[in-house]
């Protein structure tokens, strides 16, 4: 009887271990999905000082168009070459990632996430693409809180807006100049029989 009870105990003991785990991650899940808001309107305010608050003191980003950024520098060349600079393609950027499940966690202080985003591109024609991308991200605990130590995001080559938008310019674009070509054969033909 003694040993029934001890092994009730023991069971009882460690569901409630468990559901103490359980429950103190949730408080790391809400820093989680505070962490990716706060990341979230760092990059569609193209807000660098606060995105590299959030990032872990040594970090790794790939962004969709597979440039790979390890130093703040890189961040501010990247939003000058895309959103600020002369030639700069994009008006703005507006990122809606979604976790697909709940982080995992590696350890006290290492997790991994990963989900989707329809991410919205406004060209500096003013043309708006909607991108639907996939990502994963290393979040690590540091002293100030979690912090983002890798992230990479990513497109389907094969099935894009941008891809598929391109593919439309050049065939606007060879039939223009099938039609330019046949005024400018018309219009020589033309000059020919009148010097006849």
């Amino acid at each position: 009887m003694n040993r029934i009870y001890a092994l009730l105990m023991l069971g009882l003991l460690a569901f409630s271990s468990l559901a103490v785990a359980k429950e103190d991650r949730e408080g790391d899940h809400q820093q989680l999905r505070q962490l990716m808001a706060q990341a979230s309107e760092a990059i569609n305010k193209q807000d660098m000082v606060k995105l590299r608050s959030l990032l872990a003191t040594e970090f790794v980003i790939t962004m969709v168009d597979q440039q790979r950024m390890t130093d703040a520098a890189q961040l501010d060349d990247f939003v000058e070459r895309y959103f600020v600079g002369e030639s700069a393609p994009l008006k703005s950027i507006t990122v809606t990632p979604e976790a697909d499940a709940p982080s995992r966690f590696i350890g006290d202080n290492v997790a991994i996430a990963y989900g989707h985003s329809d991410d919205i591109y406004i060209l500096k024609t003013g043309a708006e693409v909607m991108i639907p991308a996939k990502w994963t991200a290393t979040l690590v605990r540091q002293p100030d809180g979690w912090k983002i130590a890798a992230f990479h995001s990513g497109v389907n080559l094969m099935d894009n807006p941008v891809l598929a938008a391109a593919q439309q310019n050049l065939w606007t674009m060879a039939a223009a100049g099938a039609v330019a070509g046949a005024l400018a054969m018309l219009l020589l033909l033309r000059l020919l029989r009148k010097k006849k």
